[in-house]
């Protein structure tokens, strides 16, 4: 552990990030939480260094395939247009998991921040199981997806080899040939298929984390608009007079204040960790649903065939989704916030206290009231309605040329 990050108030989502530091640790991403993790130390050695080789496996694995392009000239269309699209995807993936890996420490302290500093002062539980419900949504959407679309292609591949006698192909990579039937050269294939599944799986995960932060964040807000709801409930005390009323009240709108302060600063170094993965996940985004549409509009296509481009360009468009969506979520929360703090209670107050309470108020809703927006790029801004437009752009830039 961290020495200087503590835990002294455990809740659900700390118990939720142990689970996801334990999966992560097994994906290639180590430390992503200030926890250790509960392996023995000989295991956690060794799994060190056979970690080291996967990644090592994972770069030469996407250098084979964008080696093909030089070395593979005798490809049908399925397996050029199959080539086009890892040839995307592949580097991208990688780009945005060796990303991940250089900016854990900043996100480890951002998560944090948000699970554990934020979580003891205001921690709605109900809110608290309904953020982690949705956690756990999103990571099998992506698993179940991944494991989706790795069976189809091997289905496919597989089918051709009953029902047309061709060679077992899923990724076209450097060596062998494509009209190599050696013993050899089969078993490298198979090795290439198989091993696909352990890369996207470490892809996801660095996804996963960066949207369980996004998450995090969008939640947070929540807590704080329920945080300043509640303040009004300080009036109702009548054990308290009106005097200790408004001191008890005063403190804790500036609590709130200090939370919210701290929250921005969350989402502006989550937008700083990300920028990068962003801008990466939107060229390699329309990248893939280019050459996916290009490939569909090529010409004849087997059941099996749709099939696989379908869930290409759905994955395609999950992954963008899951950034967007969530990013616009964050927004429409954060701007909630002001309404939250207006209801506080403020009219409560009375004379000299009522007067400087107002100007608090009106300041920090001034502040809550700037738009809390994700951009990429610098203008492309997270929300549904961006997601909709980049998802049409492909499709009215193809519509010109065919």
């Amino acid at each position: 552990m961290d020495p200087s990050m503590k835990i002294m108030k455990p809740n659900e989502m700390t118990k939720m990030m142990d689970t996801i530091n334990t999966i992560g640790f097994l994906c290639g991403l180590k430390d992503i939480w200030i926890t250790e993790v509960k392996f023995s130390k000989r295991f956690i050695n060794i799994y060190n260094k056979v970690d080291y080789i996967i990644d090592i496996l994972n770069v030469l694995f996407t250098l084979s395939v964008l080696g093909s392009l030089f070395t593979q000239k005798d490809l049908t269309e399925k397996q050029a247009n199959d080539r086009l699209i890892y040839s995307i995807v592949f580097p991208g993936q990688m780009i945005l998991y060796f990303l991940t890996l250089f900016h854990k420490q900043e996100t480890r302290n951002v998560l944090y921040h948000l699970v554990v500093v934020l979580k003891e002062r205001q921690n709605d539980a109900a809110l608290e199981r309904e953020m982690i419900k949705k956690i756990k949504l999103l990571f099998m959407s992506f698993f179940w997806l991944i494991t989706f679309i790795n069976v189809a292609y091997g289905f496919h591949a597989l089918y051709q080899v009953v029902i047309a006698g061709e060679t077992f192909i899923t990724v076209t990579s450097v060596w062998p040939d494509v009209r190599d039937t050696s013993t050899a050269a089969g078993v490298m294939r198979v090795f290439f298929y198989l091993w696909w599944f352990p890369l996207s799986i470490r892809v996801m995960y660095a996804y996963v984390v960066m949207i369980t932060t996004m998450v995090a964040i969008c939640y947070q807000f929540k807590n704080l608009q329920i945080y300043f709801y509640q303040l009004d409930d300080i009036f109702e005390d009548r054990t308290l007079c009106q005097e200790e009323k408004e001191v008890k009240y005063e403190q804790a709108f500036k609590l709130g204040i200090q939370m919210h302060s701290l929250t921005l600063w969350c989402k502006k170094q989550h937008q700083h960790i990300s920028k990068e993965i962003f801008a990466v996940e939107i060229v390699l985004f329309f990248s893939m649903l280019l050459t996916q549409l290009k490939t569909l509009m090529g010409g004849e296509h087997n059941l099996t065939q749709l099939l696989t481009l379908f869930m290409m360009t759905m994955g395609s468009c999950m992954a963008l989704g899951f950034f967007m969506w969530n990013g616009g979520d964050v927004t429409v929360e954060a701007a909630k916030l002001a309404e939250a703090m207006y209801s506080s209670g403020w009219e409560n107050c009375y004379g000299q206290s009522s007067v400087r309470i107002r100007k608090l108020v009106v300041n920090a809703m001034r502040q809550a009231q700037e738009p809390v927006v994700y951009k990429t790029f610098g203008v492309v801004e997270f929300s549904y309605e961006t997601y909709v437009t980049l998802v049409r752009m492909p499709y009215t830039a193809v519509s010109v040329f065919y």
